[in-house]
């Protein structure tokens, strides 16, 4: 388990929340997608490993690592290591109520799963490390000057849309993980089974599961609810019905749906949604 050794942050009206952390110890959270927020994490010491979509990015001092509303990520510390670092998340509808728009294609253009990382150098030699002391710095007053740190956010946004974000090489295992992903998102709203999911790449169901495992931390069925809920949620924020949206996401009924929805959001739909 993680020891939090200091956590300086704020959460505010101006549409973003901010912290910076020292932690020592081994933990892991669950699997989890963050709901209407754009996550921007800096580290600034140690090491930490994240699974985005299920691909497992080792994150290094300076590296900065990108995370959108709809991606399933979890972050894994190391035993013993003091890590330290900075979280920026950012609500779907600032780039609205800051006429910042144009500047939000790192994250509704970004493919799920892909360009997630900025490695260090690039960080460094772009600027966006001196961008983000700067944005530390406005939040590390006391008061923190939230107003400007919000016109600093923007300038990073603008910057990250700028950047060509550097992919990460994967081996043969982690490339037919990202078929699998690439398969189950592509097949979301049919009927999706272990057997006929092990069937299309010529795996037994035992094998499926383990790969699966190992390199997403995640179970299939797990998985496969998480994307179904997202998907839900898109379709009614569109105009469908809740009853129409979680049909058309493949859920079976509407009752399986409610019950998976209030297990993974920890609240009901119609509270989650209103």
């Amino acid at each position: 388990m993680a020891d939090l050794i200091y956590c300086e942050g704020a959460s505010s009206r101006h549409g973003f929340s901010y912290a910076h952390c020292k932690t020592r110890g081994k933990s892991a959270s669950e699997p989890h997608i963050d709901k209407d927020l754009f996550s921007v994490f800096v580290l600034l010491d140690g090491e930490i490993d994240y699974i985005v979509e299920g691909r497992q990015l080792h994150i290094r001092p300076k590296d900065m690592l990108l995370v959108g509303n709809n991606e399933l990520h979890r972050r894994v510390l190391k035993e013993n290591v003091l890590c330290e670092y900075i979280m920026l998340a950012i609500n779907l509808d600032f780039f609205i109520k800051n006429n910042c728009t144009e500047f939000s294609d790192v994250v509704f253009k970004r493919a799920q799963g892909s360009n997630n990382i900025i490695p260090a150098k690039k960080v460094v030699e772009s600027g966006l490390f001196e961008i983000v002391q700067r944005l530390d710095h406005y939040m590390s007053r006391s008061p923190a000057n939230l107003t400007v740190a919000s016109s600093v956010i923007i300038e990073l946004l603008y910057h990250l849309n700028d950047q060509v974000v550097g992919t990460q090489k994967t081996d043969r295992k982690q490339a037919s993980i990202q078929g699998i992903l690439d398969f189950i998102n592509g097949h979301l709203t049919e009927a999706l089974s272990l057997g006929g999911i092990a069937k299309h790449f010529y795996l037994t169901e035992q094998y499926l599961c383990k790969l699966f495992k190992q390199n997403t931390g995640f179970t299939v069925r797990q998985y496969i609810a998480y994307k179904r809920v997202v998907l839900t949620r898109e379709y009614y924020l569109k105009g469908s019905s809740l009853a129409a949206a979680c049909e058309k996401a493949g859920f079976s009924d509407y009752s399986t749906f409610y019950r998976t929805y209030t297990k993974i959001m920890h609240e009901p739909p119609r509270k989650s949604l209103s």
